[in-house]
């Protein structure tokens, strides 16, 4: 939801495409009334059910309007979450909450999963007519910069945002706030501080604000973040994901009872959040508080019941918070727990017997449960079965880390030094071609996966542990050539690196498909940075 739309046109609604979901045929019916009178030229109305995410996923809508009943058994929140986890909520489609759910934990995360507007049941055409006038005014001026997000071309996007709307258009903070949005989710956290900066300083509103702290958080800066995000608590103490970020920054502090102060705060006014309930399980283990952690994990798995993200993590957990409670424990209540422990683990087993991974996580936590009951040989079973259960499954999986996250004994990475997009610097790395060539693939799917930033650097340390890694240095010319097309106030200093790595390639004997890469990367560079054609400029090397 913008905070700054302004007025525009009235937008010709003929051309475009509703999808009215709804548990109600009387609603429906008022509704479709309603938008056929507003001038739609197509209204598709479908029941609430789970098959409607197929109808989505093979049709192009202009806009959703989705209802949520507090007594459905399959609610809109339900559906709505469920779009979002399988990627079906598309930049160019706007979603409108319909909600006659008016308690605060609705609301809350209605509000956190991020529809484009929320409506509460009843409402009237002249309102409905509003929101609907608003949202296609604000998608027709933007939808340049919506097409290009949606087509994965996120630079051009980033572009567009700069220039699809004069700097006095009131939509024009809109487009920015997408700016930064993209460029903080490519990790460019100093470009996305000050985009976010400058619409916090026009606005002061809650979104810029959040985002801009978020940013600063990223960057290391704690104090800036912590200071904002108070500042933004006083003036809106709903803001639950600001109580989220609050207590990442008490922990990146090493300060856990601080930031399991913050996510109790945030869980218990909006407590319908799965994630934000794992993260208070693991905080309160960190923090040795198990009571909390039984509580935080044992709400999971009733959310999980109603939810796309079911699964069994939660389950697991549950089991360790179980076990080192068995440590503290004596007579009846012992004996209690590990009921307990076997009863979680068979209901996991069973509600997730078609995941693979399932086996495997099973087999390591009864390891870990029959170590701390000091049977070493039972603990051994468990852990070779984990393993046989991984080959014969295929997974290729890392069980010491798998274990480590199960037993909340990892860590989340904390924010460090953001990588910049420049020459990696002399290291002492063993000289290991097979690591390169690994890290190499790695480097291409981030690229793939749009974060072009990490790719650089995995490329950087293919480059360190085998300098005659020619794949890897045609990657990273290819990189910088195309950073230089995309960001013209770093134009020289990025040409300059790609001449530095076509260089070193071409030292090298070049054959075959690395030949052809250097050859095309070469003919490129000779024309203007201006006429070189969007996106990848040619397939990485694996």
């Amino acid at each position: 939801m913008g905070e700054n739309q302004g007025l525009a046109t009235k937008v010709d609604l003929s051309d475009k495409s509703v999808l009215l979901i709804d548990s109600s045929g009387n609603l429906r019916s008022t509704v479709k009334t309603m938008l056929q009178s507003m001038g739609f030229g197509s209204v598709t109305t479908l029941s609430i059910a789970p098959r409607v995410l197929d109808d989505i996923a093979d049709n192009d809508y202009d806009i959703v309007l989705l209802g949520h009943n507090v007594n459905d058994k399959y609610s809109g929140l339900q559906l709505f979450e469920e779009a979002r986890y399988k990627g079906l909520i598309k930049p160019t489609c706007s979603w409108v909450l319909m909600s006659s759910d008016a308690s605060q934990q609705s609301v809350l995360f209605a509000i956190e999963i991020e529809p484009d507007e929320l409506l509460t049941k009843p409402f009237t055409l002249d309102a409905l007519s509003r929101r609907i006038q608003s949202l296609c005014q604000r998608r027709a001026l933007l939808e340049p910069i919506e097409r290009a997000v949606e087509r994965k071309a996120f630079n051009r996007a980033i572009r567009l945002c700069d220039t699809v709307l004069r700097a006095s258009d009131p939509n024009y903070q809109q487009a920015q706030l997408i700016k930064g949005r993209l460029l903080k989710d490519q990790q460019r956290y100093s470009e996305a501080r000050d985009v976010f900066e400058r619409c916090y300083s026009d606005s002061g509103g809650l979104y810029s604000g959040y985002q801009l702290a978020e940013c600063h958080y990223h960057l290391g800066d704690f104090d800036i973040a912590e200071k904002l995000l108070t500042t933004l608590i006083d003036k809106h103490r709903l803001l639950i994901p600001a109580y989220d970020l609050l207590a990442k920054v008490s922990e990146a502090r090493g300060d856990l009872q601080q930031a399991q102060q913050q996510l109790r705060k945030g869980a218990s006014q909006s407590p319908l959040s799965i994630q934000r309930q794992m993260e208070l399980g693991r905080l309160s283990v960190r923090a040795n508080d198990l009571s909390q952690a039984e509580k935080a994990y044992r709400r999971c798995i009733h959310l999980g019941e109603s939810s796309c993200l079911d699964s069994a993590t939660p389950y697991f957990k549950l089991v360790n918070v179980q076990r080192l409670q068995v440590e503290a424990s004596q007579g009846h209540e012992r004996q209690d727990r590990l009921d307990d422990i076997e009863k979680l683990l068979e209901r996991a087993d069973t509600r997730f017997h078609r995941d693979p991974q399932v086996r495997v996580q099973s087999q390591l936590i009864r390891a870990k449960v029959n170590e701390t009951l000091g049977d070493a040989d039972s603990a051994q079973h468990c852990y070779e079965r984990a393993l046989a259960h991984a080959e014969s499954y295929g997974l290729s999986v890392d069980l010491e880390q798998m274990r480590a996250q199960l037993l909340d004994e990892s860590t989340p990475a904390m924010p460090g030094p953001v990588l910049q997009e420049s020459e990696p610097e002399p290291t002492k790395t063993k000289h290991d071609p097979a690591m390169s060539a690994k890290v190499n693939r790695i480097g291409v799917r981030n690229y793939l996966a749009d974060k072009p930033g990490q790719a650089i650097r995995y490329f950087g340390l293919a480059f360190d542990y085998d300098p005659s890694n020619a794949r890897a240095l045609l990657n990273l010319s290819q990189l910088f050539l195309e950073a230089a097309r995309d960001t013209p106030s770093k134009r020289d200093e990025r040409m300059k690196m790609f001449q530095r790595y076509s260089r070193l390639a071409q030292r090298l004997p070049l054959a075959g498909d690395e030949l052809h890469k250097d050859q095309q990367l070469r003919k490129l560079a000779e024309l203007p940075l201006e006429q070189l054609p969007e996106g990848p400029l040619a397939a990485l090397l694996k």
